[in-house]
């Protein structure tokens, strides 16, 4: 499967792509953005993913509606150029080109990019066995500075995080607030299970609402899965009966190890492993990917 790079409805292989050098998104970071996973060229969940750019853009004064092409036609084009099957798909939407300070008199009208390239395939071990966390001591930025819920291009808390957590040797880093709660990893949200209730941290505390959270929260409650949004703590996470987490590219992954630790007896526990079923049995149902079950994500 080719990659392919769409700037303002112009697809051209990456090589060829490129945007101004005084856009406002490489300049300041002043952009938004969305991952989104296609299964046999169909992407899950695009509504969802396009109204949480439209409500990203809105909170950063993005003229959204005055992007010069249709965001949704763009996406579906471009995968098509890129022969669709399974796909990652990465959405920015920029504030556009304009004069260097921070006036925005005179930028636009706004960029948009859409890169489509290959899903890389999850290890089996992932999804049987589950990975390695660690809380790190990057924090998450305050909602008063940079506020988690808007997905932005300005990702350096997301890396700094991610670097401390490649150091000690995790797969993902989980990150606490400024009041030492949990909020979310790098690129993903947590859920943890206790006494047969499925618990992740509550949106107050911090953090992007993901979609693939969302999802999960209502497959859970749909099937008679205990299941909530609290405020939880470091040692809620360590001393779990499950933990897994999730995000639109991995779905969900269960959680072997915290800080080194076992998670209870360091495997997928029984509501993981329900959870996977029915989230594998929503993918195909949305997409109809045509795979077999508990293969979509591989």
């Amino acid at each position: 499967m080719p990659e392919r790079i769409n700037v303002n409805g112009t697809i051209t292989p990456p090589e060829r792509a490129a945007v101004p050098a005084l856009d406002r998104g490489f300049l300041f970071g002043d952009s938004v953005y969305e991952t989104i996973r296609t299964y046999g060229g169909r992407p899950f969940r695009l509504r969802d993913h396009l109204e949480r750019l439209r409500r990203s853009a809105e909170r950063l004064g993005i003229p959204h509606a005055a992007a010069p092409v249709e965001i949704e036609r763009e996406i579906l084009r471009t995968v098509a150029d890129a022969g669709g099957g399974d796909a990652v798909v990465r959405v920015v939407l920029s504030r556009g080109p304009g004069p260097i300070g921070y006036a925005t008199d005179g930028c636009g009208p706004p960029t948009a990019v859409v890169y489509v390239r290959p899903c890389p395939p999850l290890p089996d071990g992932w999804r049987g066995e589950g990975v390695d966390v660690a809380i790190v001591g990057v924090r998450r930025n305050s909602a008063a500075a940079l506020d988690p819920a808007i997905k932005s291009s300005n990702l350096l808390n997301n890396f700094l995080a991610w670097s401390e957590g490649r150091r000690l040797g995790a797969f993902e880093p989980i990150l606490l607030n400024a009041e030492e709660r949990l909020t979310e990893g790098a690129s993903s949200n947590v859920f943890l299970v206790r006494s047969g209730r499925l618990l992740t941290p509550r949106l107050e505390d911090g953090l992007l609402e993901g979609i693939t959270r969302a999802v999960v929260l209502d497959l859970a409650r749909r099937h008679g899965i205990p299941a909530e949004e609290a405020s939880l703590g470091p040692d809620d996470l360590r001393g779990a009966d499950e933990a897994f987490l999730t995000s639109t590219l991995k779905g969900i992954v269960p959680v072997r190890r915290c800080d080194g630790w076992p998670i209870r007896d360091g495997r997928p526990g029984p509501v993981t492993r329900r959870l996977l079923d029915l989230f594998d049995a929503a993918v195909q149902e949305e997409t109809k990917a045509g795979s077999a079950p508990g293969s979509t994500l591989r």
